[in-house]
């Protein structure tokens, strides 16, 4: 966590430091509410926890108070589910329709199934998209989509610009999208609101901590709303205010502000105070018309998912710090199941694309469901020609940011690889063995993969434009061969075996 955490209600009261200070003559008061979440692309809750039905509850609950509510989505809604894979997150838009949102800033999950797939999801929503810092393929405005917004309440001018990951091009599939640098957008939309009269600017930025601590401490917004990270933060340091909400609503954070606006001999002057109140979603009663949704949506899938495929005659674990920091006893099983699918010699499957998060006991029963839950992002193998030396330069890549927990950590198969993490980056590796030979940097290797990191996603570059063995037209989804896997023998026993040494 980025912060001690401050908690229901905690009294932020240390006044903004105003324009000028003067005898006003006239005006205003007015209470601004905001009601945040961000990677939410669940609809379900887990637990009793989170989901949009909950977060409902608590939107329409701040909505009834007094004053005026935004309700705040800071990106990450149409993926990674288990239904994303197959409507690609048109029920999200749906369920974020029916909810009401206020403002929506586009994560990088946006972009996972292409800007094709973002430019109809953008289209059906009926809620104000800021997008501040993302170009289409033109390298103008997306479609659907606003670079600012201005919303008058009692007087006051709330500003509102929204930046998207920079990231987003190696860690989604934008296509021919692009993204300006957050810090460059974020300085020239902050001067255009003021421009225009904004008294209360807010940022809603789905990028990393470290963008948002110097958008914090640059003063680039009065609140940034945060997203990406899934950290569940409360921070002001007297001038600004910066909060994430965690992630699939497990907490939801409002934001009040009380801003006192004067005005006298043309002169203006503004004060507010943040007040923060954390509420965890389980002690929320999940809103019954957004439920109905919700289950609508279950019930479609039921029928074709909760199909028995095999036991896992061994306990596997798929959760987040597992698969992207260590061998996964579930990456050894995916990655055997693409590798052989396709007949290659290696098989790499990036950890970040495993994304159910939970543990399965020695003989649970595995059905269609918990493989597309693992595997949500409808991914297709493709089977690789590279050199030795591509094959190196690539778990160089999967090792290089092990310490941040990213996605790019490699699970494997058909290779064992040690390495040395207290290496600098790009000298981490210190061996791979194939078929118990060491790596030949000079020698042509098969490589099975999905199209994501093959097309340089997650930062393997060096893989874009390998030779293509199978057709892209011909290729499989991932999930679909996880599933054959299994099913051709009725049970499987991945375990942890060696194949990632870490010094």
């Amino acid at each position: 966590m980025r912060t001690p955490l401050i908690l229901r209600s905690a009294a932020a009261t240390l006044a903004l430091a105003t324009v000028l200070v003067v005898h006003p003559a006239l005006a205003e008061t007015v209470t601004l509410r905001f009601v945040q979440t961000n990677d939410l692309d669940k609809m379900e809750e887990k637990d009793g926890r989170g989901g949009v039905a909950r977060l409902a509850a608590a939107v329409k609950a701040e909505k009834a108070k007094p004053g005026t509510t935004f309700f705040v989505h800071a990106g990450d809604a149409i993926s990674p589910s288990l239904l994303a894979g197959i409507d690609k997150g048109a029920h999200m838009i749906t369920l974020l329709n029916a909810m009401g949102v206020d403002v929506f800033t586009p994560g990088n999950h946006e972009f996972d199934f292409g800007d094709t797939v973002f430019a109809e999801r953008m289209a059906e929503a009926t809620f104000p998209i800021v997008s501040s810092n993302v170009r289409g393929p033109d390298g103008g405005q997306p479609a659907d989509t606003v670079p600012e917004k201005i919303v008058e309440v009692g007087g006051v001018k709330v500003g509102f610009y929204g930046l998207t990951t920079e990231t987003t091009v190696e860690v989604a599939s934008p296509g021919a999208i692009t993204f300006a640098p957050s810090r460059d957008v974020a300085a020239e939309k902050l001067k255009s609101l003021r421009d225009q009269g904004a008294d209360f600017v807010v940022a809603i930025a789905h990028e990393g901590v470290d963008v948002d601590r110097d958008l914090l401490a640059g003063g680039m917004a009065d609140l940034i709303l945060s997203g990406h990270d899934h950290d569940l933060t409360v921070s002001y340091n007297g001038k600004a205010a910066l909060v994430e909400s965690s992630s699939q609503a497990e907490y939801v954070v409002v934001t009040t502000v009380t801003l006192d606006k004067t005005e006298k001999d043309g002169k203006v002057s503004v004060e507010w105070r943040p007040d923060f109140d954390v509420i965890d979603s389980a002690t929320l009663t999940p809103d019954p018309e957004i439920g109905a949704l919700v289950k609508g949506f279950e019930d479609k899938l039921d029928a074709e998912l909760n199909v028995e495929i095999g036991k896992t005659e061994t306990p596997i674990d798929s959760r987040r710090a597992t698969v992207r920091g260590t061998e996964a006893a579930i990456g050894n099983l995916i990655a055997d199941a693409i590798r052989e699918a396709v007949e290659a010699d290696v098989g790499i499957v990036n950890g970040g694309g495993i994304r159910a998060d939970k543990e399965y006991a020695a003989g649970t029963v595995l059905t269609r469901r918990d493989i597309l839950s693992e595997l949500p992002f409808g991914n297709r193998t493709l089977k690789l020609g590279v050199t030795g030396q591509q094959l190196w330069d690539a778990m160089e890549n999967g090792f290089s940011q092990v310490e941040k927990g990213a996605g790019r950590f490699p699970q494997v198969s058909g290779l064992v690889v040690e390495v040395d993490l207290k290496e600098p980056v790009g000298s981490r590796v210190k061996s791979i063995v194939i078929a118990g030979e060491t790596l030949d940097l000079t020698k042509r290797y098969t490589l099975a993969i999905n199209d994501y990191a093959a097309a340089g996603g997650d930062g393997y570059a060096m893989l874009r434009g390998s030779e293509l063995l199978i057709p892209e037209a011909a290729s499989v989804l991932m999930a679909s061969q996880v599933i054959d896997h299994i099913a051709k023998t009725g049970s499987v026993a991945p375990k942890v075996e060696g194949r990632i040494v870490i010094r």
